[in-house]
Formats: C-alpha cells, sequence, structure tokens
C-alpha cells in the first residue's frame, strides 16, 4: 500500500471502507448509513430544529434539507412545529421521527450494532477506541478553529 501524503485521501479511504460496512448491514432495512444517522440524530434530539440538526451532524442546511428529503418521503421525518426560540431564524423549521420512524429507527438498531462489532473486530477494541477519541478530539479542534474565524 502506497503511503498517502493527504490527510484527506486517507480519511476519505476509511470512511468509504467503513461505510461499505455500514451500508451492507442496514440493507437489510433498507437503508445507508447517512439515512440511519438522521433517523438516529432526529430520534434522539427530536424534535430538532433544521440547522441545528445540520450544525450538530457537520451540514450545512441546504445538504440537511436534501439529505432529510427521501427520509420524509417515505414518511420516517416530518415537519415539527418549534417554539420561537428553538429556531435559528425564520426560513428555519423542526423536525422530528414519526411513529413509523421511531420504529424504523428501532428495527435497524441491531444491524447497526452488528456493522460496529465488524469494525470492531477488523480494528480490535483499543484500536477503535483510539481512533473514536482522536476523531473526537480533532473534531473539536476544527469547530474550535471555525470558532475563531467566525
Amino acid at each position: 500500500m502506497m503511503e498517502s501524503q493527504c490527510s484527506c485521501s486517507t480519511l476519505r479511504q476509511l470512511t468509504r471502507k467503513m461505510t461499505n460496512i455500514y451500508d451492507r448491514h442496514l440493507a437489510a432495512n433498507a437503508l445507508t448509513i447517512s439515512q440511519y444517522s438522521l433517523l438516529a440524530r432526529v430520534g434522539k434530539y427530536g424534535p430538532i430544529g433544521v440547522i441545528t440538526l445540520a450544525a450538530g451532524m457537520g451540514m450545512d442546511r441546504s445538504t440537511m434539507s436534501r439529505s432529510l428529503k427521501p427520509l420524509m418521503s417515505a414518511g420516517w421525518v416530518e415537519a415539527a412545529g418549534l417554539p420561537l426560540a428553538m429556531l435559528t431564524d425564520k426560513r428555519s423549521f423542526g423536525v422530528s421521527l414519526s411513529d413509523e420512524g421511531r420504529r424504523k429507527w428501532k428495527e435497524s438498531m441491531p444491524n447497526w450494532r452488528n456493522a460496529q462489532d465488524e469494525i470492531t473486530t477488523i480494528l480490535g477494541e483499543q484500536t477503535h477506541q483510539e481512533l473514536k477519541r482522536l476523531l473526537d478530539h480533532a473534531n473539536a479542534m476544527f469547530e474550535q478553529s471555525e470558532n475563531a474565524t467566525a
């Protein structure tokens, strides 16, 4: 294997490999890891404003809207009224899981867990934990840098 000097290429290669594992396990639920992640985030924090949701997932508003569209069309995510204080601007709206969306999220959890377990088996528990710690730390550093320049 050639050593890469580009941090982005190396990280993208790893994320493609991990994404393939999650997507293979979640295919039984007709979900991708991106869709599962949205269902899980909305399920855990909803009702939630779309801009807040996007920020928490490192996305911009338009990408989040495109990502939510198929989940809303499937009836898993629905618009939710939120108090004005919870919305970041007048164009924002809230979302929550429908009953069907909550069922979809819950039924797909075991397959998500199987994907997590497969990744831990490949990496080993210690490497997997170190990787998550390092990624959390790197994300925090980027957020700090973005906030300093904003």
